[in-house]
């Protein structure tokens, strides 16, 4: 009955994310051919402006930082901790950021400076070039196993049912959390995911200890850790993909049809029909003079036929945006899960929980 919930869940979620996508791109088309004939808009400026560095600086920088783990034994971490950087760092690289620094022991007593807790295993150096730190530890790392004894006919003796095969349940259960800290003045934590799961075993033994093959078990802890590090590669890739801003503004001659040149182009992922999301940053100051950022999406685009490896032009329905499409308005793609593997993959809103 839970499977089934689930299953219903992530139909439902997976028809509305088509639905929001359909209902502002609705027909636009990625076909532009002739770019000469549309003709040149100008655009006023969003304010502030961005920064010279970060209309260049398309990737994300990304710091791997293993936290210590309260009540494990570290040699017992030690594969699944590398399991999971390697996951980590491929969901990172798929969304088009860099890896600049994994952890290291031994750069534990280089720090020359305070660095927040969360990446105090890293040197400040390496800390301080990074954008984002995905800071990662283990809360549960356990196997436990029950063995049920067989069931006894009335016709059956005490020694017929000692010969039959008990069942033994191997429960495999990891559960670990992983803090996406952007770096800087504040070295705010962006984002807090709380991952949890459990994979079972079930087979025939004469054994009540129900001992299990070592190869076995590490099979079962695998599948447990790789299932769950498949609910994050939306929501971490999403948050991790390339930024780029708009530059330009053309429109068509005789239609309403207005296409906006972006930094992202082929070199980023970007390909034709894909969609990005427009959006506005806004920045406040507190009363100590610290200086937080926030976006909020105003359009979505799709991007036509006109790419290049560091350029490309999109298309907006500008009578579906919410503001006025500004010169240095943030971009990002984003990626929606298939339908199909939303459908047969784990079910993900009973492992993964956002905070």
């Amino acid at each position: 009955m839970r499977d089934r919930a689930g299953l219903v869940v992530r139909l439902t979620v997976c028809v509305a994310v088509f639905g929001f996508v359909l209902g502002h791109l609705g027909c636009i088309a990625s076909r532009v051919s002739d770019l000469e004939a549309y003709q040149k808009i100008p655009m006023d400026r969003v304010v502030p402006f961005p920064l010279e560095a970060e209309l260049r600086k398309r990737a994300f920088e990304i710091v791997v930082v293993v936290r210590p783990s309260e009540g494990i034994d570290d040699t017992m971490l030690e594969v699944p901790r590398a399991q999971l950087r390697r996951g980590l760092e491929k969901i990172a690289t798929d969304a088009g950021a860099v890896i600049i620094d994994r952890w290291d022991q031994s750069l534990a007593d280089s720090s020359t400076e305070p660095v927040p807790p969360e990446v105090e295993a890293l040197s400040a150096e390496a800390v301080g070039r990074a954008d984002y730190a995905l800071a990662t530890r283990f809360s549960t790392y356990r196997h436990t196993s029950t063995w049920k004894k067989p069931f006894k006919f009335l016709w059956q003796s005490s020694e017929d049912v000692a010969a039959k095969r008990g069942t033994c349940h191997h429960l495999v259960e990891v559960e670990f959390d992983l803090r996406v800290i952007e770096v800087g003045t504040n070295d705010r934590v962006e984002q807090t995911f709380m991952l949890s799961h459990t994979v079972e075993q079930r087979n025939k033994d004469l054994d009540s200890a129900c001992t299990i093959a070592p190869v076995t078990l590490t099979v079962l802890f695998e599948t447990a850790l790789d299932e769950a590090l498949s609910c994050l590669q939306m929501p971490l890739g999403r948050l991790l993909s390339p930024r780029g801003h708009i530059s330009a503004h053309r429109k068509a001659r005789e239609a309403e049809r207005h296409i906006f040149r972006v930094s992202l182009g082929s070199a980023q992922g970007i390909e034709e029909g894909d969609t990005v999301e427009i959006r506005r940053e806004q920045r406040a100051m507190s009363p100590s003079g610290e200086i937080s950022r926030s976006e909020r999406v105003i359009s979505l685009g799709r991007v036509t036929d006109q790419i290049s490896a560091e350029m490309s032009w999109i298309a907006i329905d500008l009578a579906k945006a919410t503001d006025e499409i500004l010169e240095g308005d943030v971009v990002r793609p984003i990626e929606h899960e298939s339908l199909l593997a939303s459908l047969s993959g784990p079910n993900c809103g009973s492992i993964l929980e956002l905070r």
